[in-house]
């Protein structure tokens, strides 16, 4: 979107609505769950929603704050889900509080209220709360879609606004379990079990073959790299903005020294390094989300069923106790990047969008086994990047024998013979 400063003013207003709401909402739960907490969970009591709206506006208009009823009413909702999710899982921790002073800012707002029409073949008018913003659309909204839920967002002073859509989609029932790929998450490339077609799309082998040797990391000729798809942690492009925000990050450090031993304030070069900071994390994301968005694509594209790990990156970032905790710390840095969550939510959620199957398989041994006869290696170390196993003498890259492994794994969990549309049917219902 491209609002005007006025707007922007409003917009920020807004955010800032969107936020106290939230935070009224927390609290009054958070006090209601202090009294019941020693209750047994069906016996607990919650606040009514009507009777959250109604002090939510009262703690507003005690504020003298101007608001919108439709805000206002979202923020609640969403902390509700928010408190919702956070009981689901054991030891998550009561929701965070939402600051105003953060760079990244959001209100949500319902299907009510707002038009869209054309202004020129590059823009259109977007119409809220009474004001025209111009903004112009990422792709065409499918046919007959139904607009659920607006999202209106920014990040760094740019504003971007999300639609959640309904429409009805015609899905290929999966028969056979013909098309299927084993996938091996790694922070130096993704491992596919089959050839992509049209990998040229999204990976350089030359380019591949060079990074594996600036990490020192050797790459036999005769392996097939159709199968492995380099992550964004490993391009060029990231090694140039991790040296940029080391070098930015360096001089707002020796900016921000100097002024506590001299006992004075931040000037405007503080400030501008800053936006340049901002705009290179923001590049840097950007790309890294646009890369995995292709990958991911792609796959779900190609593929009826994709298998990957059930990985437990929690467990995998662990701190290393004595021994070897500065290169646990430079391995957890790598996994964080790579961002194996981020990959496989892509996977699952357009999986589902396209009516076919993720499957989760269990990720011990994936490795460390032979894909020909069974063979476990136990002396196989992270830096050996071929698997020769000693019992059958079977060869081949070290991820792309994982992601066979994985295969079959997930086919086993599907129970192997059954067909897949009826455990598609049973997945769809919950």
């Amino acid at each position: 979107m491209y609002p005007t400063k006025e707007q922007q003013t409003k917009l920020q207003h807004s955010f800032f609505v969107y936020n106290q709401a939230y935070n009224i909402c927390l609290n009054l739960q958070q006090e209601q769950y202090e009294k019941n907490k020693d209750l047994p969970t069906k016996q607990r009591k919650w606040q009514k929603s009507s009777e959250l709206d109604s002090a939510i506006k009262h703690h507003l208009k005690a504020r003298n704050l101007s608001f919108s009823s439709v805000v206002a009413q979202q923020s609640r909702m969403n902390a509700e889900r928010a408190l919702r999710d956070a009981f689901k899982v054991k030891n998550r921790g009561f929701p965070k509080f939402k600051n105003s002073k953060f760079a990244k800012q959001s209100f949500t707002w319902n299907n009510q209220g707002f038009s869209i029409k054309d202004f020129n073949e590059r823009f259109k008018m977007f119409n809220l709360m009474k004001m025209p913003l111009k903004m112009r659309m990422h792709r065409d909204l499918p046919l007959n879609a139904k607009i659920k839920q607006i999202v209106v967002s920014c990040s760094h002073q740019k504003y971007f606004v999300s639609f959640s859509i309904e429409y009805e989609k015609e899905l290929n029932t999966i028969k056979e379990p013909r098309n299927c790929v084993g996938v091996d998450l790694n922070i130096y490339d993704i491992a596919l079990s089959v050839d992509l077609k049209e990998y040229e799309k999204l990976t350089d082998l030359e380019q591949y073959q060079k990074d594996m040797k600036e990490l020192g990391l050797k790459v036999d000729e005769n392996i097939n790299l159709k199968r492995l798809i380099p992550t964004y942690s490993k391009l060029h492009s990231f090694k140039k903005y991790s040296k940029e925000f080391k070098r930015l990050q360096r001089k707002q450090s020796r900016r921000v020294l100097k002024s506590k031993q001299n006992k004075i304030k931040l000037g405007g070069n503080f400030y501008k390094t800053q936006k340049k900071l901002n705009k290179a994390f923001d590049k840097s994301s950007y790309q890294k989300l646009d890369r995995y968005h292709k990958i991911t694509s792609e796959l779900s594209k190609q593929f009826e069923l994709i298998v990957v790990e059930d990985l437990q990156i929690k467990n995998m970032t662990k701190r290393a106790k004595l021994k070897n905790v500065k290169q646990k710390s430079g391995l957890n840095k790598s996994i964080l990047n790579t961002s194996f969550y981020q990959i496989i939510s892509f996977l699952d959620y357009k999986q589902q969008h396209n009516g076919k199957l993720l499957v989760k398989a269990p990720p011990q041994y994936t490795s460390k086994t032979c894909h020909s006869c069974g063979q476990i290696n136990h002396e196989l170390k992270l830096n050996h990047r071929e698997y020769l196993c000693q019992n059958c003498g079977y060869i081949e890259h070290r991820d792309i024998n994982a992601a066979s492994n994985i295969l079959s794994k997930g086919l086993s969990l599907l129970g192997l013979g059954n067909s897949l549309a009826d455990f598609k049917e049973q997945s769809l219902s919950y």
